[in-house]
């Protein structure tokens, strides 16, 4: 696949589930799909290749989709959807604490999800345009900043250049002078 796709992150023990989300998801986004059934394999494949958005069931069988959400982010800066049956309080509020973009509750239609994903994948667009921009700006100011440093030194070996000929010329009408005299 191509490396400009988005790339998602789906954490769900359900087999059936996962068969029609990214049956769904493929539909809809082109984009890059990666499936896993718990919120350990799903560290250990960020690690390795980050994924800018992740939908996480909240109860998976080895950690608690909250406590998952809390881990991705702070590895990185990313969109997270969380999918539950009951949700508690507790965990909307810390969910909403971290930062997730959407806390949907099943059974949702799966245009719910399909249309966080378009907000997510157009965010996460929207942040690397920036990242790339930001880039560029450091790369043309510490440019700018080189040939500042080279233009200043030349600056200077003209000005040293000219001092050593104003000397030279003076010492030359010093002597001009004692001559005469």
């Amino acid at each position: 696949m191509a490396e400009n796709l988005p790339k998602i992150m789906l954490v769900e023990p359900e087999p059936d589930i996962v068969e029609i989300l990214v049956s769904s998801i493929s539909k809809r986004l082109d984009t890059q799909i990666t499936c896993v059934a718990d919120a350990e394999s799903c560290l250990d494949v960020d690690l390795v290749d980050p994924h800018p958005i992740v939908i996480s069931e909240i109860d998976l069988p080895d950690m608690h989709g909250v406590t998952l959400a809390e881990k991705l982010t702070t590895l990185s800066r990313r969109a997270m959807i969380l999918l539950t049956d009951d949700p508690m309080p507790q965990d909307s509020i810390e969910a909403m604490r971290l930062g997730v973009r959407d806390l949907l509750i099943k059974p949702f239609p799966v245009t719910d999800l399909l249309d966080s994903l378009d907000r997510a994948v157009h965010s996460c667009q929207v942040h690397e345009a920036h990242t790339a921009k930001y880039r560029r700006m450091r790369k043309l100011v510490r440019q700018v900043l080189r040939e500042r440093r080279e233009l200043n030194e030349r600056i200077e070996l003209v000005c040293r250049d000219l001092v050593g000929a104003h000397r030279r010329l003076m010492n030359r009408v010093l002597e001009s002078e004692k001559t005469r005299t």
